[in-house]
């Protein structure tokens, strides 16, 4: 953790952090009109893949949110947060029942859409509050380094 201080990013890197996030909110969209694109050809292969790399990536947006963005403005923003977990919360919730709607070959265009509603009005929120916060905040920030350093690291393959 010592050499971490180390290499922390510069206040310019910290300006981006913004972008970097809503880019990865575009690609959930994305994600989510493949899926949609996948129901619709009924390949349940398709599905699966489309809906675990979705899946997996979303869980990792989360988790990285609350890991490294929440503990830089949670001491200042309480209640926003706290309401931005309960979202994540809810957000986990439903991609476990969608999930288990893949594996039985259940899941349906009009779950989907009520996901991506949900998300967009997600991140928008994020977007107004979180992320602003975090760029408004020019004093390097610990962490956003190892945030986005989870994206240097190879993706596991299908076969692992």
């Amino acid at each position: 953790m010592a050499d971490m201080q180390t290499h922390l990013p510069h206040p310019a890197k910290t300006r981006g952090v913004k972008s970097r996030l809503l880019h990865e909110h575009r690609a959930f969209d994305q994600l989510l009109t493949q899926l949609t694109s996948a129901l619709e050809g009924g390949d349940p292969v398709d599905i699966g893949e489309v809906w675990t790399q979705f899946e997996r990536r979303l869980r990792d947006h989360v988790d990285t949110e609350e890991r490294y963005l929440f503990p830089l403005v949670a001491s200042t923003h309480r209640t926003e947060i706290d309401g931005l977990r309960l979202e994540h919360q809810r957000i986990r919730c439903a991609l476990g029942e969608l999930g288990n709607l893949v594996d039985l070959h259940a899941l349906r265009k009009a779950s989907v859409d009520e996901l991506l509603l949900y998300l967009l009005q997600h991140a928008a929120r994020e977007e107004r509050t979180l992320y602003q916060w975090v760029e408004d905040d020019t004093t390097p920030q610990r962490g956003l380094h190892a945030m986005f350093a989870r994206h240097t690291t190879p993706e596991p393959g299908p076969d692992e």
